[in-house]
């Protein structure tokens, strides 16, 4: 279970740190313009390669909070334009606010989550919006008297990943927020008469538990995206189309016909082979003759189940993952 925070101490414990994290891994710090709907302000901005920093802690609003501003990167020639802000309410429990602390009760580490609500004022950007286009990992939330909410799993504070979870995610709002201003969005719902697209997910690290079981580690997102690169790379003639959808890790369909399933495992016990199996085996009804891989870390999968696997016809790709870096090997 994640637990939202909402003692005012605890609160503060956990700003710090994210704000220790951003700090120590953005090097450089400069006294900058932001830019924001209905004007601009001056404040500390730390900035690296592809994300900037600012935060201050405002108290004359109805819903005192830690501000918590994020851009893709420093502008030389304009205001720093904000990509997405992580607001935390100094106290309590507050759904009007974006963002939220949890702790992850498997663990006990510390969580950055956010609501998904994504603003800008312009047409087409808001949260059902984002959360149509996006592949981020949400994960539910509990809050007091018995509230569930939904939330988007941004960071881990104590993961050395920290700077570039976060990374991530303001990326991905800031490549949402430019196609819905261009009006010409590359992920769209996959229906029989519409082509397929990879849609690059949300990647860092977590573990724990959610309604009794989280499944995917933050990793996963990581491993599909690239192997989705090297799946695009190999396809010399391009009459392959390398796509992905909420139920399907990766695809491969010839000619508008399926013809490959990869199903990515965070873990190779027993319960992450049997429930990929069953997924690979339900996908692989949408054609007929599908090869079917089962991607798992390697050296973990038991010579038993790797029989059983191949007895199904079910292939095994491993990989391994060293700092942000994903190889595999078959």
């Amino acid at each position: 279970m994640l637990t939202a925070i909402t003692a005012r101490s605890e609160i503060a414990q956990c700003q710090q740190k994210l704000a220790g994290a951003l700090k120590a891994g953005l090097a450089t710090r400069q006294r900058l313009r932001i830019g924001h709907q209905g004007g601009s302000f001056v404040d500390t901005v730390f900035h690296g390669a592809g994300l900037w920093y600012s935060t201050y802690r405002e108290e004359e609003v109805e819903i005192p909070r830690y501000w918590n501003g994020f851009g893709t990167g420093k502008s030389d020639d304009t205001d720093q334009i904000i990509a997405v802000e992580i607001n935390m309410p100094v106290e309590g429990y507050e759904a009007r606010v974006s963002g939220v602390f949890a702790r992850d009760d498997g663990s006990g580490e510390y969580l950055v989550l956010h609501r998904g609500r994504i603003g800008g004022g312009r047409k087409g950007i808001g949260k059902n919006a984002f959360r149509n286009w996006s592949r981020n990992a949400w994960v539910e939330v509990a809050g007091p008297k018995n509230a569930r909410d939904e939330a988007i799993l941004v960071a881990r504070l104590g993961s050395t990943d920290t700077v570039e979870q976060i990374k991530a995610f303001v990326s991905e709002v800031a490549a949402f927020k430019k196609e819905a201003s261009s009006g010409q969005f590359t992920r769209k719902p996959s229906t029989p008469n519409t082509k397929k697209t990879f849609n690059p997910e949300f990647h860092g690290k977590k573990k724990g538990h959610r309604s009794g079981n989280i499944e995917y580690e933050s990793f996963h997102g990581l491993v599909v995206n690239t192997l989705e690169k090297v799946l695009t790379a190999a396809n010399k003639d391009g009459r392959r189309n390398v796509f992905n959808t909420s139920e399907i890790d990766l695809g491969i369909e010839i000619g508008g016909h399926l013809r490959q399933l990869y199903e990515v495992k965070s873990s190779a016990d027993s319960h992450a082979v049997y429930t990929g199996t069953g997924q690979l085996m339900l996908h692989s009804l949408l054609g007929t003759d599908v090869d079917k891989t089962l991607v798992l870390p390697k050296g973990e999968i038991s010579q038993t189940l790797r029989k059983r696997l191949a007895s199904l016809d079910i292939g095994v790709l491993e990989y391994r993952i060293k700092g942000a870096k994903v190889t595999f090997s078959g």
